[in-house]
């Protein structure tokens, strides 16, 4: 019996990842062939993909719109697709990788030389954004329970001049909106941070503050956050020349002091 390994994510991480796994579940156990599918949820990952379990296999399925560190898989027979394409057509997923059509995953390998093509533009951007939203929408689904909360002590129990006026309430409508006048900000950080990594999370998040003062809102958010590659590059290039600067001081340091030695 052949076995293959996929693993399934999507950016929220709570209904596509594991109907991507139940898809690819049943249509291997149609086919006759061994499975083992990682689920990257919103609970964290679950049936870790081993070393071990990259023995002896036909290939790897990632089906995921998230990172999912897919570099593991380098050097053997991957086919990355978005995790609907599990969810429609897993079986052909799993005939493509069992009949030898899956290419092989570039990087460095002791087996392998071959190499895929990359992700297309489109689709790098997509997962960038998908970053962004997955992790904005814990602020939007909270701010906007609290403020809905607020409104059971009357429409304008928030407005200290109405009648209706209820601390409790505008305490609840204070939080609530706090909590969305943050999303733009942590949209475009997680945009920037989905780029690249860390170091672009600050950049990001400061960007995404700017749009919402400007009131430049989610398309000066989306703008902040993949203007954060032009900064990150402009920041590594004015590094690279001001070491470059120190080195060649440094050598004409040392050459006068061999010069003066000589003399």
């Amino acid at each position: 019996m052949k076995k293959i390994i996929t693993v399934t994510g999507c950016p929220t991480g709570i209904a596509h990842t594991f109907m991507a796994e139940e898809a690819l579940k049943n249509a291997a156990k149609k086919l006759s062939v061994e499975i083992k599918v990682e689920t990257n949820g919103a609970s964290g990952v679950e049936n870790a993909i081993q070393p071990a379990d990259l023995v002896d296999i036909a290939g790897v399925i990632i089906a995921a719109d998230k990172d999912v560190l897919p570099d593991r898989f380098n050097g053997l027979p991957v086919i990355e697709v978005p995790v609907k394409e599990a969810i429609h057509h897993p079986a052909e997923l799993i005939n493509k990788v069992i009949n030898g059509e899956a290419p092989i995953r570039k990087g460095e390998s002791t087996t392998s030389t071959e190499i895929i093509e990359k992700e297309s533009l489109g689709r790098q951007i997509y997962k960038h954004l998908m970053s962004g939203v997955s992790n904005m929408l814990p602020f939007v689904v909270a701010g906007g329970i609290l403020i809905a909360v607020s409104f059971l002590w009357g429409i304008y129990s928030a407005d200290p001049n109405s009648a209706e006026y209820n601390a409790t309430a505008a305490m609840l409508m204070k939080i609530g909106q706090q909590a969305f006048s943050i999303m733009v900000p942590v949209f475009t950080a997680y945009i920037a941070f989905s780029i690249s990594g860390r170091p672009g999370m600050v950049a990001g998040f400061v960007g995404g503050l700017l749009a919402n003062a400007t009131g430049a809102g989610f398309l000066g958010g989306i703008i902040a956050g993949f203007a954060v590659i032009a900064i990150i590059y402009l920041a590594g290039v004015l590094l690279t020349w001001r070491r470059a600067r120190q080195f060649v001081a440094a050598e004409k340091a040392t050459a006068l002091q061999q010069s003066q030695i000589a003399s």
